[in-house]
């Protein structure tokens, strides 16, 4: 039996490709499955776009994984029966003076130096694709690639399909693992809070930001801090619809769903566990978003909510073995791009119980690597 700490999209989607190859998976996660992190997201599968230059080791990864998500999300939707609001009418990333602009053209720069497909915009050229946006904006770059996903439900189409193999995949929510158990540096299972035992020789930590709060993950395999990001969405009438794309400038975006929720977001914030939504991180969000798409002001205000993203010290996950204790594996620490990474890390923990060992495309991202 493989153990999986940690019930949100990674950890299903790695369950999902477990039970696939006749693995029986137990999920236990502290929480209802999904309510954190993965139910805080945006759902945008655009990460590649924010890359600097100092993250190319990324870059292979993230268009790896991109190319998978047309695949992946029909397979999803056709396994659960449930659409996911997949849709792929790109991103535009713009800038509002010339300091953005700068930065902005060095992204630009960078991506086209390594072959993604993105084309430098003038204001006027981003105004005919989305007629509402500000004069405010004096140029951008349109990625027509790129893709979003309704992440809460992408979260409800995998339970769906986990639960359709109940012989293969056990639920345990609202259950929080205080220990991974040992013996001569081999799991033999964990404990709860509640000081209940589950044996098992495989445990994989899908637990995003609570990693370090679990005894016997070290932090020097795992060093993994929690980064606050604040969101608001706002809900666009029937049969009105002003904006078709993403809008990213810098690190506040917008993003459009088909049930008309319009997603702005996000903060960056070390805040610790402090979750709590703040009047200066609400209006900075409204603020931006304002700036660059003016008819937001009418817009009701449906919902405001706050995650904690996964991040460690290079903002890269981490995958694979660890080298301190056999049988715990991991696939944490994906910080804004757990979703776009999703259908790749799950397939290499998956070619993991196949095939013994870790794909060379992520031998930058091992546990252990900040060890000096």
């Amino acid at each position: 039996m493989v153990l999986i700490i940690g019930g949100g999209i990674i950890g299903l989607t790695i369950a999902w490709r477990l039970t696939s190859i006749g693995k029986k998976v137990i999920i236990v996660d502290k929480n209802n499955l999904g309510k954190e992190a993965s139910w805080a997201a945006a759902g945008m599968l655009s990460g590649r776009l924010d890359l600097r230059p100092s993250e190319k080791k990324l870059l292979p990864i993230f268009e790896k994984s991109h190319c998978a998500w047309p695949k992946f999300a029909q397979e999803l939707e056709n396994k659960s029966g449930k659409s996911i609001g997949y849709r792929k009418e790109g991103t535009i990333m713009v800038a509002c003076d010339h300091y953005e602009e700068k930065k902005l053209k060095n992204n630009y720069n960078f991506l086209k130096k390594n072959n993604i497909n993105i084309s430098w915009l003038k204001g006027d050229d981003i105004r005919k694709k989305e007629p509402f946006v500000s004069n405010n904006i004096i140029s951008g770059f349109f990625s027509p690639d790129d893709h979003h996903v309704n992440n809460r439900y992408m979260i409800d189409a995998l339970i769906t399909i986990l639960k359709k193999n109940k012989k293969k995949c056990i639920f345990k929510e609202n259950t929080e693992v205080k220990e991974i158990i040992t013996s001569r540096n081999q799991v033999v299972g964990i404990r709860t809070k509640t000081k209940e035992t589950i044996k098992t020789k495989d445990i994989i930590i899908c637990s995003g930001a609570w990693t370090n709060k679990i005894n016997n993950i070290e932090l020097n395999e795992a060093p993994i801090r929690p980064v606050k990001g604040q969101i608001i969405c706002l809900k666009v009438p029937k049969k009105l619809s002003f904006l078709q794309h993403i809008l990213w400038r810098e690190n506040v975006y917008l993003v459009p769903r088909d049930n008309g929720d319009l997603i702005i977001g996000a903060t960056e914030e070390e805040m610790g566990f402090d979750k709590n939504l703040t009047a200066g991180g609400v209006y900075n969000l409204l603020k931006i978003a304002r700036d660059i798409l003016p008819a937001i002001e009418d817009l009701q205000i449906v919902e405001s909510w706050s995650g904690l993203r996964p991040t460690t010290r290079d903002e890269a996950p981490i995958i694979g073995p660890s080298k301190k204790i056999k049988g715990l594996i991991y696939a944490t620490g994906h910080h804004r791009n757990g979703i776009l990474l999703a259908p790749l890390t799950s397939n290499v923990i998956q070619n993991y119980y196949l095939k013994g060992k870790i794909e060379n495309d992520f031998n930058n991202l091992k546990p252990g690597r900040f060890i000096i």
